[in-house]
């Protein structure tokens, strides 16, 4: 009863810290996002749900980033809460053993990492490709189109331009039109004495009247193509059309691995690859390793040790941790035999630093 008390007790204090600090950390992080999101949706004038289906698609990502850091400060930030409590000693004297009084928080750990190894590897990039595929949506539109009269507006291939404009009927006057992207020919012109325009969030149409096409044509620049016209309806797309290389980052493990098996690969290709997926299971793992290396520490600290030491010490923890982990992941990069195991260089480090200071601090 005693135990069941006790692990209940360190957990809940682990996770309100765990809670607290994620959310902090989540935050800050987000924010960078939210205000690039918000940049986008103000310069192409997206609507309100891309903005809020952006920001939910970019947060598994976020919390993978943020959640092994939270995890690390919340262990110090417990344990450190504890020794100045005296609640450590007072354990201690009760005949609690050091890993007994870490079990409880190994399986906050180990339950972590299993969270972790499932969004990392398969939810993560799935949400990320969303998050991609929808910014390139939004630029593969024309910049927010604003009519306005004695103005030329760049609709992409095309350039518009109104003399006067009735904004409650949509009717313009002297109407004209230059393409500039006509492979065939040196320019490409529409003019029309008058129209109404309609506009929609991926087109717009031109309903012209009393008007003239003129066309010169790219090998016999002498060679002119005119037809006037009474009524001519023309649409011009605000959709440009974009092709990209789907990222390391949207594809799940699972697909890294088939591509590996099945596909011809650059050789710095076939690096990228294996180092990203070695650094998804370090970051998943990670919980466990700066749980290994923060106990002794937190156990270490006297009872006159405030919360303050915990965070100094976090902060050493998890700059180490990402330093070792971005090197391992840029040798792997760079050098195919260590492509695999590069980017577990902070975990192979804190595994003997770890059994170092439980040796040197605990004695075990």
């Amino acid at each position: 009863m005693h135990v069941s008390i006790f692990t209940r007790y360190i957990a809940k204090s682990l996770l309100t810290f765990f809670a607290g600090v994620v959310g902090v950390l989540t935050f800050v992080i987000f924010m960078n996002h939210f205000i690039k999101v918000l940049d986008i949706a103000m310069t192409y004038g997206t609507s309100f749900g891309w903005i809020v289906s952006s920001l939910l698609n970019i947060l598994p990502d976020v919390f993978c980033l943020s959640a092994p850091m939270g995890f690390q400060i919340a262990i110090l930030l417990t344990l450190t809460n504890m020794s100045e409590n005296g609640e450590l000693i007072a354990l201690r004297a009760a005949g609690f053993s050091f890993k007994e009084i870490v079990r409880p928080l190994l399986a906050c750990a180990i339950v972590l990492s299993v969270i972790l190894i499932v969004m990392g590897n398969w939810l993560t990039p799935k949400s990320y490709k969303q998050f991609i595929n929808r910014r390139e949506e939004a630029y593969s539109k024309i910049t927010k189109v604003t009519l306005e009269p004695k103005t030329f507006l760049d609709l992409g291939d095309w350039d518009l331009y109104l003399e006067d404009l009735d904004h409650s009927t949509n009717t313009a006057q002297q109407i004209h039109l230059v393409n500039k992207n006509d492979s065939g020919s040196l320019s490409t012109k529409v003019n029309a004495s008058s129209g109404r325009i309609v506009l929609t969030d991926t087109a717009m149409g031109l309903q012209l009247k009393d008007g003239q096409m003129q066309r010169v044509d790219g090998k016999d620049p002498s060679s002119i193509i005119a037809a006037n016209f009474d009524d001519y309806t023309m649409s011009i797309s605000l959709i440009k059309a974009r092709t990209r290389r789907l990222r390391v980052g949207e594809m799940t493990t699972t697909k890294l691995l088939r591509r590996l098996r099945k596909d011809p690969l650059t050789p710095a290709l076939i690096n990228e690859f294996r180092s990203a997926i070695s650094m998804r299971n370090v970051l998943a793992l990670s919980p466990l390793i700066l749980l290994f290396v923060s106990c002794p520490i937190g156990f270490s600290l006297g009872k006159r040790t405030n919360k303050g030491w915990g965070m100094l010490f976090s902060v050493i923890i998890i700059f180490s941790f990402y330093l070792l982990m971005t090197l391992g992941l840029s040798l792997g990069k760079k050098y195919a035999w260590i492509s695999y195991p590069g980017p577990w260089l902070p975990i192979l480090v804190g595994f003997f630093v770890g059994r170092w200071l439980w040796k040197k601090r605990l004695n075990i």
